[in-house]
């Protein structure tokens, strides 16, 4: 048969095809004259045979020798012939390699993981297992009758010296081999599993009688979790253990370390459970949360609280940890009561003032009606514990139909009407209480430019649309907005519950400043400008951080921490310069300057004098100008009455010459543009 296969029948061994019949069992000769009796031609052909046969060993013991490696793997080879030796030396070492066989052979299966794999804390406690199979259970022998019954032959054909492949008389029992590797795969294998979580009723000794429960908790303290656990696959092949089996045994009778040999190891693939148990989607599940006691802004009344169910999370988490896979863990279901109750949020309800601020704004008639609405529309604003306070979404859009006007406000660097302008005034008002009532911001834009009605860096802009402001009550109680106008002020009061242990204080560091510029522009001679006018108010650019320092309740120090860093752009002044005259005659009156005085069309044209002429042709000013002093351009030559020739055409609209162009060192005139 070949080498590593099963005979039909419940025995087999692993001998050489090409050896069979020359080491086939013999009858002993009757004495050793007999053997002598054959004639030479006999003994030299058997000789010959032999010579054949043990060169045919040494060149199969590659072929039929190899064997199967402990960890599956059959590509290392299993020398077992042995070469030169006597045969006292033979038996000696046919009788070692019996002595092993009779011990156990233990197997090792161990898990592996793919390079890179993320390991659990069960994973990484996994340890290998291991299965011991006496000698009884797997069949293996040595056949030593065969073997001595060789020798023997041999001997009686001349032989000495001999070279024998023992595994040739290594002998399996297929059907116990089969039955061993089935315990190990019955026992070992392990089909994945997923997790299945139920809630069950307790028994009456464990369950927890606490009193009458509200419909929304039904029972719930006398219910537990019950969490069956999943665990991964795990599974090896009953041949794949046979193959560890047969090529232990082979390595065992070559020699090659015995005690090794005896403890091969199989590895495996763990087929992974999925994830661990979400702690949040089982709370979300199986619990109900208990339900403060809340305060209804529509009606002004206190809603009484709810209790809740639900298990410990630290006595799950801690079980989850410790339990073994595909184990089972129970939780008793508690109630749970909310944290305060009605008859204390009424008694606490607004009792203090957390924050308040008062800026104050310029007196301009469209930007005040604005500064009112908005704070109209926020008055009396209640935001409850984690609710969201939103600038926009409380004043709403600023429309000409819910009576807001135009007024200067910052769009795109520029300072224009737009309707609702100002009211940036009243959100920044409100975030700078909020900064000293310490609560949360969630959005805030500071403005393009700095205002001047609070600290740099406390401003906040909004605008329709596209920039919010919003703050969340962090307090464990609701917080209502007290928001007037009044004495040019905007007045923002924030009423809650304290809950702080601690004062604060606010400051403002200017960082860095940023220089405006004078730029002249030129402009037509349209009548929109005059020399000198400033076109543009300039702002500085600033650069602020803002700070806040907060004291126990004895005035000590705790700390100092930045709020946040402010930065606003400047603007450089920008002065207008008429346009040089483009008619070749300046003397010449403008078409879009009409004057009262003019010469009708009859008179002669001023643009056209004869320097010969008379002036008795020419038109006298005092019948029709109404002010003596006023020049008539039509004269060629000035007369001793007319103006200095600086103002060759003084327009009736320009300001008077008491109005001087702004210097370039005066401050922006911050209160009349601020948005």
């Amino acid at each position: 048969m070949a080498k590593g296969k099963f005979e039909s029948g419940q025995k087999s061994k692993i001998r050489n095809q090409g050896n069979s019949e020359l080491y086939a069992v013999k009858d002993k000769p009757s004495s050793g004259k007999s053997g002598h009796r054959k004639k030479w031609p006999i003994l030299a052909a058997v000789a010959g045979v032999a010579v054949l046969a043990v060169g045919v060993v040494l060149i199969g013991k590659f072929v039929l020798g190899r064997g199967i490696s402990s960890r599956g793997d059959s590509s290392s080879a299993v020398s077992t012939t042995i070469p030169g030796l006597s045969r006292a030396e033979l038996e000696q070492k046919a009788n070692d390699i019996g002595m092993t066989l009779n011990r156990d052979l233990v197997l090792t299966l161990v898990p592996v993981f793919e390079e890179g794999a993320v390991l659990t804390e069960q994973e990484k406690n996994i340890t290998p297992e291991r299965f011991t199979l006496p000698r009884t259970e797997t069949g293996v022998e040595f056949d030593f009758a065969s073997f001595h019954a060789d020798l023997d032959a041999r001997a009686a054909q001349g032989e000495t010296i001999f070279s024998v492949d023992l595994l040739d008389y290594l002998t399996l029992d297929e059907k116990k081999l089969q039955d061993a590797a089935k315990r190990i795969a019955t026992e070992f294998n392990i089909d994945k599993k997923s997790s299945v979580v139920t809630l069950e009723d307790l028994s009456e000794d464990e369950a927890d009688k606490d009193g009458e429960k509200s419909e929304d908790q039904a029972d719930a303290p006398s219910r537990q979790l019950v969490i069956h656990l999943g665990a991964s696959g795990r599974k090896v092949s009953e041949d794949d253990i046979i193959k560890v089996l047969t090529a232990s045994y082979k390595e065992v009778v070559a020699g090659n370390n015995p005690d090794q040999a005896l403890q091969p190891s199989l590895n495996y693939k763990l087929e992974r459970q999925e994830e661990a148990l979400d702690l949040d989607q089982l709370w979300k599940t199986y619990c109900k949360d208990a339900v403060e006691p809340s305060f209804d802004p529509k009606t002004g009344e206190v809603i009484d609280g709810r209790d809740g169910y639900g298990f410990d999370r630290q006595e799950l988490s801690t079980k989850l940890l410790t339990a073994a896979p595909g184990s089972e863990i129970k939780v008793t279901m508690s109630k749970l009561k909310p944290n305060k109750d009605a008859k204390t949020l009424r008694e606490h309800l607004f009792k203090d003032v957390l924050a308040e601020a008062h800026t104050h704004h310029s007196d301009n008639w469209n930007r005040t009606i604005n500064l009112k609405l908005a704070c109209e529309a926020i008055n009396g604003t209640v935001i409850l514990p984690g609710q969201l306070f939103s600038f926009n979404d409380t004043v709403g859009e600023r429309t000409e139909e819910r009576g807001f006007k135009d007024a200067i406000a910052y769009v795109g660097g520029e300072s224009v009407p737009d309707l609702g302008g100002g009211i940036c005034q009243v959100a920044s008002t409100i975030y700078y209480a909020v900064l000293h009532a310490d609560l949360e911001t969630v959005e805030r834009e500071p403005h393009l430019y700095k205002v001047d009605y609070v600290p740099g860096g406390m401003d906040a802009t909004i605008y329709w649309g596209s920039h919010d402001y919003k703050f969340k009550n962090n307090s464990e109680y609701p917080i209502k907005i007290e928001a007037s106008v009044a004495n040019q002020q905007v007045n923002i009061v924030l009423r809650g519950t304290e809950w702080k242990d601690y004062t604060l204080e606010l400051s403002s560091e200017e960082l860095s400043k940023v220089e405006w510029k004078e730029v002249v522009k030129e402009v037509p001679r349209d009548g929109t400008y005059y020399e000198g006018e400033v076109i543009t108010t300039p702002y500085y650019g600033y650069k602020y951080a803002v700070y806040k320092t907060t004291y126990d309740k004895d005035g000590k120090k705790i700390g100092t921490t930045q709020i946040g860093i402010s930065e606003y752009s400047k603007r450089d002044k920008v002065i207008a310069h008429l346009a040089a005259q483009n008619q070749p005659k300046p003397t010449e009156p403008k078409p879009t300057q009409p004057k009262p005085t003019e010469p009708k069309p009859t008179q002669p044209k001023p643009t056209e004098p004869k320097p010969t002429q008379p002036k008795p042709t020419e038109p006298k000013p005092t019948p029709t100008q109404p002010t003596p002093t006023q020049p008539a351009p039509t004269q060629p030559a000035p007369q001793p009455t007319e103006p200095a020739p600086t103002q060759p055409t003084p327009q009736p609209t320009e300001p008077a010459p008491t109005q001087p162009a702004p210097q370039p060192t005066e401050p922006p005139p911050q209160p009349s543009e601020n948005e």
